[in-house]
Parts: C-alpha cells; structure tokens; sequence
C-alpha cells in the first residue's frame, strides 16, 4: 500500500496519472524554514518530518513525504497569504528566473527503512506586462502553492524554459520517485493498476 502524507491534490493526481493505487493521509505538520539556508536540506527536512508523522498512523505500507520550496533572487518564497502578497511575488518574479526544490522521503514502515532525496529545476519566467499581472492573478489561483502559481494551465504561457524535471515543478519528481522506490528494493511499477 502506498499512502502520499500530503494534501496536494496534484501530487495525487500525478500518482493517479501513473495508475498508482494509493491512499491520501495528509499530514498536519507545519513547515520550518529555518532549519537551514539551504532549500534542498529545508525541503528533505519538511518531507522527513510528514512522513514521519503519517507513518506512525499504519502499520505497513511505503509513506512518500514531499515538500516543495521555491527559490527567488536567494530567497525562500512561500504561498502568498493574500492578493497583495500574491501580486508582490509575481513582479519580483517577472523577467526572472526561480528554482523549484521537491524534497523526498519513503518510508517502508514494515521494515523500518527510509530513502530521503530531492529534485531541483530551474524556470525562467516571462516579462509581465503591468495590464496582465491582475488577469494572471485571477487565473492562476495562487494561494494553495509554494511560489503561488503553476506552470499549468495560463501558467504555460509566463512559466518558460525549465531546465530539470517538470514533474518536480508540479511538486512531484516522478523518475527521483522511482530512483527512491529502487533503493528501498521496491519495484514502483508493481503498485500501478492495469
């Protein structure tokens, strides 16, 4: 049994996208960002500790714990806390370039082993003309994501040139996934439905 310790809906959908059969137990762990000025160690760190805590719930199974962070200018930008916030970081972003860190964890419960890991990409971002930030911000629904936007959807048409896994960008490096699921001698492929 896979259980995904996270509440993104598009982390699920990426293993419903691959037929992975899985269970949704989302963890309540609030982020720290100050473990650390490097967004990989914060990102492993934030995966580590939910799954963890959503391992301790079962009694077998393999908990993948993922934290997602976005670098902008050297700094670690979060989900924007209200429109103002959202629009602040789209600016700074236009004509820019951010860093897209996914840190990993599995757990195999039974066997009380665990694979940490992460993923970075790059992505440059489109200039913004000033009469299209407050269309973006309406169309992207901003507030559920770390960086506050994805590269889906109107997204597609700022969010450009991304070097590194685009799954990663979408908050789930799938080949790393599967890289992890190898180290703990678990073939991934076995959890897909046909």
């Amino acid at each position: 049994m896979i259980i995904l310790a996270s509440a993104s809906k598009k982390r699920s959908e990426l293993l419903d996208s691959c037929r992975i059969r899985h269970k949704v137990f989302a963890s309540r762990i609030k982020e720290d960002f100050k473990i650390s000025r490097l967004p990989k160690r914060i990102a492993i760190f934030n995966a580590k500790r939910k799954a963890e805590s959503v391992a301790k719930k079962f009694k077998s199974g393999f908990v993948i714990g993922a934290d997602t962070i976005v670098l902008l200018n050297k700094k670690i930008i979060g989900k924007p806390k209200s429109n103002l916030d959202a629009k602040r970081m789209l600016r700074e972003m236009s004509g820019g370039t951010i860093f897209v860190y996914t840190g990993l964890c599995v757990i195999d419960i039974e066997n009380k082993r665990r694979v940490l890991g992460y993923e970075r990409s790059r992505v440059k971002i489109k200039e913004i003309k000033d009469r299209e930030f407050s269309r973006y911000l309406e169309l992207l629904h901003p507030y559920d994501k770390a960086g506050g936007f994805s590269v889906e959807g109107v997204g597609g048409f700022i969010f450009d040139d991304i070097k590194g896994s685009y799954f990663n960008v979408l908050g789930l490096p799938l080949s790393k996934l599967k890289e992890m699921f190898d180290k703990l001698g678990v073939d991934l492929l076995s959890f897909c439905s046909r």
